[in-house]
């Protein structure tokens, strides 16, 4: 919802920010003790992301494949293998 108020000119909120860099990166700590080290270092680069949006390499962002969408499938497709 934040990115989305963002993208239709919303105003930046340097406490959503902080939170979504916590949020994200708390839960890069929980996979890493479930073992899914791949998904969590997606999300350790989303918690940085957020840390400090305007510092961030968008072309490391792009190649490190971390958008919402992409995010939201990797989960999905560990559910799935996870409940069978």
């Amino acid at each position: 919802m934040y990115t989305s108020k963002l993208a239709k000119g919303g105003d930046r909120s340097l406490v959503t920010e902080e939170e979504l860099s916590l949020l994200w990166t708390e839960l890069s700590f929980d996979l890493d003790d479930l073992g899914l080290d791949k998904l969590a270092k997606r999300c350790r680069i989303k918690g940085k992301h957020w840390s400090d949006p305007d510092d961030s390499d968008k072309d490391y962002l792009k190649k490190a494949d971390v958008g919402l969408e992409r995010m939201e499938q990797l989960a999905n497709k560990l559910l799935r293998e996870i409940g069978n």
